[in-house]
Order: structure tokens, then sequence, then C-alpha cells
């Protein structure tokens, strides 16, 4: 199991909700004194775990419907089920880009029309790693609560 990233941090502030704060990576990086989050008010991403599950449920039911168009009438539901994958993977790359990457003008280590397009990608990299392994903690933290 991967450990959790040291710079970024993530907190519970509800029943299903959790905050992953980029606070840290905020104040180290020379560019980002441009930015509009700092250490007064740190780039924070909100995360719902019902939010996670409808995700999950949507990629579910798209993929037994077109199960259901292939398989035969025979198979029954339970059978379609088990074959249905979901790829949490796909659902944190699109909350990583509608949260956070969405977000660049505001971040500029994460613009690369404002900074070099080199530093933007390790920078960029480095946080998707933080996020992704945060992301998953969350996730399973999410599905104890089902």
């Amino acid at each position: 199991m991967n450990q959790l990233p040291k710079i970024l941090n993530y907190s519970i502030i509800g029943l299903e909700d959790y905050l992953i704060s980029f606070e840290n990576y905020c104040s180290p990086c020379e560019i980002q004194k441009f930015c509009k989050y700092g250490r007064t008010e740190p780039f924070t991403v909100a995360i719902n775990c019902s939010d996670l599950n409808r995700a999950k449920e949507k990629i579910k039911f798209d993929q037994l419907q077109k199960l259901q168009k292939k398989e035969d009438v025979s198979v029954t539901y339970e059978e379609l089920v088990k074959k249905v994958k979901i790829n949490v993977q796909n659902i944190f790359s699109q909350i990583w880009k509608d949260k956070v990457k969405a977000r660049k003008e505001e971040i500029r280590c994460l613009n690369s029309k404002k900074v070099d397009s080199m530093l933007v990608s390790q920078q960029g990299q480095d946080w998707w790693q933080d996020f992704n392994i945060t992301i998953k903690v969350i996730n399973r933290e999410c599905e104890k609560i089902l």
C-alpha cells in the first residue's frame, strides 16, 4: 500500500466530505507568488463520498446497458454484474481534470501558458501522484461508509 504524501493533506469535514489541501505546495514554488492561493487561503479540493459513489454507479449502469445488448438473454443480471469492471482510476483522473487542472489560471505552477512547460509538466506529475495516492485513501474510507 502506498504511503500518504507528506506534503498533501486531507481532512474529514463532514460525514461523507473530505478536503484535500495543497497548502504546503503553494509556498515553496517561486512562481506561486503570483497565484491566488497561498498560506492564508490554501488551494483545496472538496471530495464527497456520494459523488464518488455516483460516478461508480454511473459507470456500472453504462456497462450493464452495453452488456445487456451484447449478451444472450439467458444470462442473469447477477452474471452480468460480475462482468462489470469499474476503473476508479478514470474517475480519479476526471476529478483531477475538473477540480485541479481546470483551475490553472489560479494555480500558476500548473499553467504552461505562464510558466515553462517542462516545469509545469514535472510539477503537475508530482501533484497528480500525491493526489492519486490521497484520493485512493479517501475512496477506501468512502467504501467503508456504504
